[in-house]
């Protein structure tokens, strides 16, 4: 042990360490975008997200921790691309305990609608409403490139894919911009809770800072106008009582049969995912109801102060997911 330096001193030397390591990798990378080179710039990319994930695990794997985005992509990734994994997402047989633990809702969404793809046997004109799949780790993936994909969201974002033939419109789902039944499928991410609600997040412009808590039938309304008959809505929200948070409403089961009822199904498969200390799993609506949404910072701006404050189970956003496959 360096003299004069205790435990807890080296282990902070070591996590500040690691941090300005995450952050020079970082300045790397953005250097390699603006220098254009292709396998410098993944390769950067590389190296940042392996800092970033060993940073996060140095520091107790806390949710939305310096290098948790990296980490979860990286899990995110090498579960999407094995086939056992995504057989146990197309059957519902289970996950093994300790699945995404402390790890928020997208662990169990982005396996959730790479399983759906793998049913389109045939290339399809696919509609992302919201911009949530918009990730290399998803748009790279081959189920997902044999596909013509347009991505419908608020405004434009660091990342796109328009050189690899992803079509990007920026407007409102509640009223967009295609004619009727044109896609073949529509996926809709743990986003019409944001609709009608305080979106400056997302966008600069203020006209999107609402208080429109049932707007996101708009949505819905406007998806199956632009889905073609016999085709899919595979639409996922944040699950279990009612919550307003502003910025989204987490959706309790009155407002996901308002969704089912305006969208007025064919045919409809309903899955659920819990969230617990032992990790995500899957469950029964019941189950479900009641959870509460974690929102790491509502505390801590509430009462002035600048330590983030976890629950026991470590929940890092939604702690149960729906998820809908409505056929027009």
């Amino acid at each position: 042990m360096a003299e004069g330096l205790s435990i807890s001193e080296l282990s902070l030397t070591l996590i500040r360490s690691l941090r300005d390591a995450a952050r020079a990798a970082k300045r790397s990378y953005l250097a390699a975008v603006q220098r254009g080179g292709g396998f410098v710039k993944r390769s950067a990319e590389y190296a940042g997200s392996l800092v970033g994930s060993v940073l996060y695990r140095c520091q107790g794997r806390r949710p939305h921790a310096v290098g948790y985005g990296p980490y979860r992509t990286q899990f995110v990734s090498q579960h999407i691309c094995n086939t056992q994994w995504m057989d146990a997402f197309q059957r519902e047989t289970g996950l093994p305990e300790g699945y995404g633990v402390r790890l928020d809702e997208r662990v169990v969404e982005f396996p959730w609608v790479i399983s759906k793809l793998n049913t389109l046997t045939s290339p399809s004109r696919l509609l992302d409403a919201g911009s949530t799949l918009n990730h290399r780790m998803i748009m790279h993936h081959p189920v997902v490139k044999r596909h013509d994909w347009t991505i419908l969201t608020l405004a434009p974002e660091t990342e796109c894919f328009w050189s690899e033939k992803v079509s990007y419109v920026f407007d409102d789902l509640r009223s967009m911009p295609f004619r009727d039944d044109w896609f073949d499928a529509v996926f809709c991410i743990s986003v019409i809770e944001h609709v009608g609600m305080d979106n400056v997040l997302y966008t600069t412009e203020g006209r999107f800072r609402e208080d429109n808590k049932f707007d996101y039938l708009k949505a819905v309304t406007e998806m199956r106008r632009v889905l073609r008959p016999g085709g899919c809505l595979y639409l996922t929200v944040p699950f279990g009582c009612y919550e307003g948070h502003g910025w989204l409403q987490q959706f309790d089961s009155s407002m996901l049969e308002s969704t089912v009822s305006h969208f007025a199904p064919r045919s409809i498969r309903k899955t659920f995912f819990r969230y617990t200390v032992q990790g995500w799993n899957f469950a029964s609506e019941q189950n479900c109801q009641g959870l509460r949404y974690f929102h790491l910072d509502a505390d801590r701006f509430a009462k002035g102060q600048r330590t983030r404050h976890y629950d026991p189970d470590f929940a890092a956003a939604a702690r149960a997911v729906a998820c809908l496959e409505l056929e027009k």
